[in-house]
């Protein structure tokens, strides 16, 4: 992680810090600043001292964790900082920015890479002043006023440094590096060949994984944003990855081998009541007693007829669009208005708090890449609009005969001419849901609500 050049674009200089390695140390100096579910909150605009990333930067920024398997490759307890520390900007300053991570153990492989993420994630859940939304891959970050004068980026690092060594004693050193792009470090100019080039590298760390959710009679769930949605269960198959995009099956599996008391959990799958809407008894059986006895039945594959709950880190949503059926797709990144009327913002607090939401799901990037995406409520043949950008950015995972007939902000956000976009291209939906050429919209029920006997 050494300053030079990367994608053709070279990197300024950093300040160097060395964090306490030895583990009687680990957590010298962080007195000052609370720790701690209690502290657990959102930062308002009013009241930041520095955001990093999203909207304002169309979520231009990223975090990567490293698995380093080769012994003396990783700098043990450097923080690389390029570019401003949270106490030398003005408030309300906004940056895009590139956090790298490197961490080496013996034993420590890219099967545990999800697993470690989520301990990263995890040790900064209740920093003080401290508030963070989205993935790896699009986050956003806000620091308090309250904090700027006892809270570096430097501590930041130490709390994930401290976390990981402890919680995961196989990890023997990390690594940081981060880069705050001021417009005097470079801005957005800086990060945008650094953002492209940091997505490829998330891809290709992903794991293989060629199991089918039919393969296997074990799933699993995760219940870690109880914190902030008290009745959440995100449901983990082969197939499906949880809303925040952080752990797939694999990195499930992992997960409860280091830490089976821990906030994942073995589900039987149980008897499949509905294969095509993802409907299994061992679910509907640990989703009931897993949100407080409040959900009673959850279809996997399904964004509109009892879906899953949804949390508050999803990456996007799927959202039921009544005047044409159909559903339509957004990311956080995506900061124009839908075809609901309302920003994905909105939309994201309208639809978050762990209740079941019917006509609208949380999902990850990794998610919409699966076989089984929303097939129990049509699959593409069922999405009808979606930002340009990711339209463009998951076209391999879009059926050709689908991809010129989804609309996308470029097209239309009006409803009305949405109906009449569709007509004129054929899309699917128009043969297979619409009858006489006209949409029959659904009466959802409200959250929580049942769906009447058909």
């Amino acid at each position: 992680m050494t300053v030079g050049e990367v994608a053709g674009v070279k990197i300024p200089p950093g300040r160097e810090y060395q964090l306490p390695t030895d583990p009687d140390h680990l957590w010298d100096g962080l007195k000052d600043i609370g720790l701690g579910i209690r502290w657990v909150a959102e930062v308002k605009k009013s009241d930041m001292q520095i955001e990093l990333s999203g909207p304002k930067w169309e979520y231009k920024s990223y975090t990567i964790l490293e698995i380093i398997e080769e012994p003396g490759k990783v700098r043990n307890g450097i923080v690389t900082l390029i570019g401003p520390d949270i106490h030398e900007v003005e408030p309300g300053s906004s940056f895009p920015s590139a956090w790298d991570i490197k961490v080496y153990g013996q034993g420590i492989t890219q099967r545990h890479r999800e697993y470690i993420e989520r301990q990263m994630a995890m040790s900064l859940h209740g920093v003080e002043g401290y508030m963070a939304f989205g993935s790896f891959q699009s986050p956003w970050m806000r620091i308090s006023k309250s904090v700027a004068g006892r809270l570096t980026f430097a501590k930041l690092c130490q709390v994930i440094h401290a976390y990981v060594k402890t919680v995961v004693p196989q990890v023997e050193a990390m690594e940081f590096r981060w880069i705050i792009a001021s417009p005097e470090v470079g801005g957005l100019a800086l990060i945008e060949p650094l953002y492209k080039v940091g997505i490829q590298r998330l891809k290709a760390q992903e794991l293989s994984v060629s199991l089918e959710d039919e393969d296997v009679d074990i799933f699993y769930g995760c219940t870690i944003c109880k914190s902030l949605a008290p009745n959440h269960v995100c449901v983990i198959t082969p197939s499906q990855i949880p809303y925040c995009g952080i752990l797939s099956y694999n990195g499930a599996q992992v997960t409860v081998e280091l830490d089976p008391e821990g906030y994942i959990f073995p589900m039987r799958k149980g008897e499949c009541k509905d294969q095509t809407m993802g409907s299994y008894t061992g679910v509907d059986e640990a989703v009931y007693e897993r949100s407080n006895h409040q959900i009673k039945h959850a279809n996997v594959f399904s964004a509109i007829k009892y879906p899953t709950t949804n949390c508050g880190c999803f990456e996007g949503a799927a959202f039921y669009i009544p005047e044409v059926d159909g559903l339509g797709l957004a990311i956080r990144r995506y900061i124009g208005v839908t075809p609901l009327g309302v920003k994905f913002s909105r939309l994201a607090g309208m639809i978050s708090g762990g209740s079941q939401n019917h006509g609208n799901k949380g999902i990850s990037v990794r998610s919409i890449q699966s076989k089984t995406f929303l097939k129990g409520d049509g699959g593409w043949n069922r999405i009808v609009w979606m930002p340009a950008d990711m339209k463009k950015e998951l076209a391999e995972y879009i059926p050709e005969e689908v991809y010129d007939k989804i609309a996308t902000e470029q097209d239309t956000v009006d409803p009305v001419e949405l109906k009449k976009f569709l007509k004129e291209k054929k899309h699917p939906i128009v043969e297979k849901y619409w009858k006489d050429g006209e949409p029959q919209p659904l009466k959802v029920p409200l959250p929580g609500g049942d769906w009447p006997r058909e």
